[in-house]
């Protein structure tokens, strides 16, 4: 019975085990710093994240455009072959195109402003087939230079009486 007693009594008030002042802070300065990496972190992705939003819009701008040339006569595509990158041409066509934010207060804003060129060049070692690109350029945030994106496509002559 006297060693229940003894079991049961509370340890002296200096043996108890425990964190001390200085170990509670150095855990939350660890703390401190893994929430700062990752407020930063996110940051980042959410600036990739619009990057990547931006080349998906130049690609649809580019695409769009490179879908017009495809209606084009292949006699007016010869025609321009060689000649260097230009603007667009055909009706309709814009050399520029913006995207628009819709702000949640009311009316619009012009997000970015993308700038199309296209070229036609002569296909090496064939006589009925071109290529056809089309370059999109944008500035993107916090980024030295112009982006630009480049699509292309090819053109055969079928009514070409050599072709």
């Amino acid at each position: 019975m006297d060693s229940m007693m003894t079991r049961s009594k509370k340890r002296p008030l200096h043996r108890r085990r425990g964190f001390s002042l200085l170990e509670v802070m150095i855990a939350l300065v660890i703390l401190a710093f893994g929430i700062l990496a990752m407020t930063v972190m996110q940051i980042e992705a959410l600036r990739q994240g619009g990057a990547g939003r931006h080349t998906t819009d130049a690609a649809a701008v580019g695409r769009t455009y490179l879908e017009q040339t495809q209606r084009l006569p292949y006699a007016t595509l010869d025609g321009l072959k060689d000649t260097g990158w230009m603007a667009p041409a055909w009706a309709g066509a814009r050399s520029s195109f913006d995207t628009a934010l819709t702000n949640p207060t009311g009316g619009t804003a012009i997000e970015h402003t993308y700038n199309v060129q296209w070229r036609v060049t002569t296909v090496p070692a064939t006589t009925c087939m071109l290529d056809v690109e089309m370059q999109v350029t944008w500035q993107e945030t916090n980024v030295t230079g112009n982006k630009n994106l480049v699509l292309a496509t090819r053109r055969y002559n079928w009514g070409g009486a050599s072709c």
